[in-house]
């Protein structure tokens, strides 16, 4: 796997969204069963309101590839619990991974 890529994140209205860039350190894509992208979510997603926004006090860094704890064991991307994609993208409307893409066969292979 080459380097690090940044986390996109499409929902302003969470707490961790940093000019459209996650800033938790570590996300969980849930989805153990998924078949579908919209089987899938990012259960580090915190509503945020006005006062709480928490973009750079609480979290300096940018959340990495290498920091995408996922059980979306259905997904190509998933490698032993880890996402394995260069371009993780989270939807705005139900917080959902647009990067999963239905594995169709039991791979570990590792990208």
């Amino acid at each position: 796997m080459g380097g690090v890529f940044l986390i996109k994140c499409l929902s302003t209205n969470c707490t961790f969204n940093n000019s459209g860039v996650c800033s938790a350190s570590v996300i969980h894509i849930e989805g153990f069963d998924a078949d579908i992208t919209p089987e899938t979510y990012c259960k580090t997603f915190v509503e945020a309101d006005n006062s709480a926004k928490m973009t750079n006090s609480v979290c300096e860094a940018e959340t990495s590839s290498k920091n995408i704890i996922c059980s979306a064991s259905n997904c190509t991307y998933n490698f032993n619990g880890a996402c394995k994609s260069s371009d993780v993208q989270i939807n705005s409307l139900n917080n959902t991974c647009e990067t999963f893409i239905k594995r169709y066969f039991n791979s570990n292979y590792e990208y």
